[in-house]
């Protein structure tokens, strides 16, 4: 009875090891190296063109990223917002303080500034400027080409400690004034080693010459040494790749167009390019996943292309829902003759972004391309904020386990199926051998 308990331990072991068949980067069709630019916990980097031309899968699930010993490690897929923020570096303005007794005129005050801005003069009504307490301070942001969104205070380090308010004016002239902050909390604290520091100013997004600054209430012994303006964040457009290509006559309709990509990008922006010069056509365009399925209307629009004594003008691209069909019909619709030449289809895109831990060792590896692979992302959603995230570069495509891998091969013989199929009939004709032999001795014990 115990050599028939091995030969089942055996048979079930062989099975598992079966069942450990692990993916290698030559399972796929193409690589390319993802350098990291720095050391971290993680890298980023965005998909060449090369990727959405040599996937089969349209939601990119035939690409792994493996480490330099050939283990897969986690990823994720994203794409970029359609605009991000920029936030510039702030900016120093000269800062010139007013002391108590000076007036606020356009009359009373002259500002001299230098071309290389290394020397200010102030003047007052008052005359000169005095050792009295600094309650208000005057900023010239004539040089600054840019609206601001905040101010950043500086102080000695060795300055006494202060809570107070300031009130922001800003002005065009020097003469009318329009408040922007009534009330700005202003902090510089010191308690059992700790410090607590508040010197930023936020406001909605302003443009103005000159900024006043004034003290409610107590002024501080300190004087300020220097402002810092921060410049409003921007929106910006995110990288974008182009395709351009050639239109094929349909054979059975002059009037339309076929285009292969040859390709599966997120398409979010695309122009129908005009052969002739000072022509005009309302164009349908359309899409499909494959050569077979059904077209489905994606934009309809008039696309011109004219030529005039100073330059050459064509409409810009227009704006889609993201599209990553492969083979596109642009189809002139009204009355009019078609074009003498074929027309050609642009079309943009913002590419995903692949982001990896660093698992194992480098150099890591992006392998795509394969017709028979499946998804396995990661889900990277729960990593800290503070986790950085360098950045990385993808170097050329290398062939890996070549252009076969991208055509889908008829479903092997299911030799793991058949074995552990065979090993469950096994361990049941055992287990009803050894019923048949203790029902039919009941003297016998079961080992």
């Amino acid at each position: 009875m115990s050599r028939v308990k091995h030969c089942f331990v055996g048979l079930l072991a062989y099975s598992s090891l079966l069942q450990a068949q692990a993916i290698s980067p030559r399972d796929f069709a193409y690589g390319q190296l993802a350098v990291p630019v720095r050391d971290a916990a993680a890298y980023r980097f965005a998909l060449s063109p090369n990727v959405y031309q040599n996937t089969v899968r349209e939601d990119l699930g035939d690409l792994r990223v493996f480490n330099a010993e050939g283990v897969v490690v986690p990823f994720s897929l994203s794409r970029p917002a359609a605009q991000s923020l920029i936030h510039q570096t702030p900016i120093a303005v000269p800062l010139f303080p007013l002391h108590e007794g000076a007036q606020i005129r356009i009359d009373g005050v002259h500002l001299t500034i230098n071309s290389s801005g290394s020397a200010v003069n102030l003047q007052t009504q008052n005359g000169a400027s005095t050792n009295a307490a600094v309650r208000q301070y005057l900023l010239d942001a004539r040089a600054l080409d840019a609206t601001l969104s905040a101010l950043q205070l500086g102080w000695p380090d060795t300055a006494a400690e202060y809570t107070g308010r300031l009130t922001v004016e800003v002005s065009d002239d020097l003469a009318a004034w329009r408040s922007l902050v009534a009330a700005a909390p202003i902090a510089n604290l010191r308690a059992n080693g700790q410090t607590l520091v508040e010197n930023r100013l936020e406001f909605p997004a302003t443009k103005a010459r000159f900024w006043r600054l004034t003290w409610l209430g107590v002024a501080p012994t300190f004087e300020l040494t220097g402002i810092l303006a921060e410049p409003a964040a921007s929106l910006t457009d995110p990288a974008r790749t182009s395709l351009e290509v050639n239109g094929v006559v349909d054979p059975k309709n002059a009037r339309e167009y076929r285009f292969d990509l040859g390709a599966h990008p997120p398409v979010s922006r695309v122009s129908v390019v005009l052969p002739d010069w000072n022509s005009v056509f309302d164009v349908e365009l359309s899409s499909r996943s494959t050569a077979s399925a059904p077209w489905h209307l994606i934009v309809r629009s008039g696309f011109y292309r004219l030529k005039t004594a100073d330059a050459e003008q064509e409409n810009s691209p227009l704006a889609v829902s993201p599209d990553s069909d492969r083979y596109w019909r642009a189809r002139i619709i009204g009355a009019g003759n078609s074009p003498q030449f074929p027309l050609r289809l642009h079309v943009e895109w913002v590419p995903n972004e692949v982001t990896f831990l660093a698992q194992g060792h480098a150099p890591f590896l992006l392998a795509y391309g394969n017709a028979s692979a499946t998804r396995a992302e990661a889900d990277l959603s729960h990593l800290p904020d503070s986790l950085e995230i360098a950045p990385a570069r993808l170097g050329p495509v290398q062939v890996t386990g070549g252009a076969n891998r991208l055509i889908a091969k008829p479903a092997p013989f299911p030799r793991m199926r058949v074995a552990l199929w065979s090993v469950l009939l096994l361990a049941v004709g055992v287990l009803s051998w050894m019923a048949y032999r203790i029902g039919r001795d009941p003297r016998d014990s079961p080992q």
